[in-house]
């Protein structure tokens, strides 16, 4: 049967079965040991919390507030990208971020439209922060060791998750009920409260979601379509399909390989809010990607002087660092091709650092890119 072929109602059938699976399970069920939370209190400094970041290889924090005897917070690889742009930026203008009046870092992971088309218009308008001098190095890593997190709350407070509560569900919510949240709310995690001591858990995200689902989809299919000799007993169902029925217009953004590594993670936290933006050169022809995480191999080396090197030196010091990483190794996946099934590009998508995928033409330039955040939509489409 030609996958692209399969009908509708098959398609259906297959987006329902998945949906069933996630309505039998819950959070409780696919709560990893390894998703346990770290809570910090708001007096340790920037340069602290970076440092925990590297020494604990955590994804995300929550902070405490001694005076109120609660969360106020979440801090996340996003956060450590842009509080990192402001302060290189105020260091190479020779300016203190505690007399900064606007937004230092903002952990809400929703902007509207008109927010991210003010922010464009002013930075385009500013310019560009290029290699600092002795004296402004002094300054960034002055201000990264002393300045609190307490401070940057009382001065931003309005900018803190806080202000708009966690995304949050308790152990024995339905898997499902859980996706359906995180799609809505565009966030990637979730935090899982237990019911009767109202305490936080741990932290579910989306490449968890996935990765249970692939370890006991297989089997719980299996048993439902036991008497039924089709081929979505097998998985084949081709990821031309997504494309062809979800994904046909999604924007695919990139930048060259000469621009800053300030500018791509300006691009990637503030211009479009990507977790991945892939390099390319003159001809669009795929170099290499640059995502969230990676501003954790740059803190652990001190090396904030590459924001003013170029995207491709970046790339050379990464794929460097990663080399020596040998946990890389397995969860190195980046591509993905239309010749695979959906199946098939899960698997994969799970063993990206990146939580994403790219698909290259002969020529090298990019065809396409497929999230989690994607495959999620893709199977709740009927559901927001």
């Amino acid at each position: 049967m030609n996958q692209l072929q399969i009908s509708t109602q098959e398609i259906s059938k297959y987006k329902d079965t998945i949906t069933q699976f996630l309505k039998d399970n819950t959070l409780y069920d696919c709560l990893a040991h390894h998703n346990q939370l770290i809570v910090l209190d708001q007096t340790f400094t920037c340069w602290e919390v970076f440092q925990i970041f590297v020494e604990e290889n955590l994804e995300e924090t929550l902070f405490w507030n001694s005076d109120i005897s609660n969360y106020d917070g979440v801090f996340s690889h996003s956060d450590l990208i842009k509080v990192l742009l402001k302060l290189y930026e105020n260091a190479y203008n020779n300016k203190s971020s505690l007399q900064q009046s606007g937004p230092l870092f903002n952990v809400i992971e929703e902007e509207s439209e008109d927010q991210e088309e003010s922010i464009q218009k002013i930075q385009s308008q500013k310019q560009q922060p290029s290699e600092l001098n002795d004296d402004q190095k002094l300054r960034l890593i002055y201000e990264m060791k002393t300045i609190s997190i307490r401070q940057w709350n009382r001065i931003l407070k309005d900018d803190l998750e806080s202000s708009i509560g966690f995304v949050q569900g308790r152990n024995d919510e339905r898997l499902y009920d859980a996706c359906v949240k995180i799609v809505k709310s565009g966030t990637s995690r979730l935090f899982v409260v237990d019911p009767e001591t109202l305490m936080f858990q741990g932290v579910i995200h989306q490449k968890d979601i996935l990765s249970f689902l692939i370890k006991g989809f297989t089997q719980y299919l299996g048993a439902i379509l036991k008497q039924q000799n089709n081929i979505l007993s097998q998985h084949q169902i081709s990821i031309k399909v997504f494309f062809s029925t979800y994904n046909r217009s999604k924007e695919i953004i990139t930048c060259k390989e000469n621009e800053t590594v300030y500018q791509v993670f300006y691009t990637m936290m503030h211009n479009h809010k990507s977790y991945v933006i892939p390099i390319v050169n003159n001809n669009d022809q795929y170099l290499g990607q640059i995502n969230r995480r990676d501003i954790i191999l740059i803190i652990k080396n001190g090396l904030f002087e590459l924001f003013s090197q170029t995207a491709s030196q970046l790339l050379v010091f990464l794929s460097n660092e990663k080399a020596r990483i040998p946990a890389y190794l397995y969860y190195s996946k980046q591509f993905f091709s239309m010749d695979q099934t959906i199946k098939e590009v899960v698997e994969n998508l799970v063993l990206s650092d990146s939580s994403a995928l790219i698909c290259l033409a002969e020529n090298k330039q990019i065809q396409a890119i497929i999230t989690i955040s994607d495959i999620l939509r893709f199977i709740l489409k009927d559901a927001y």
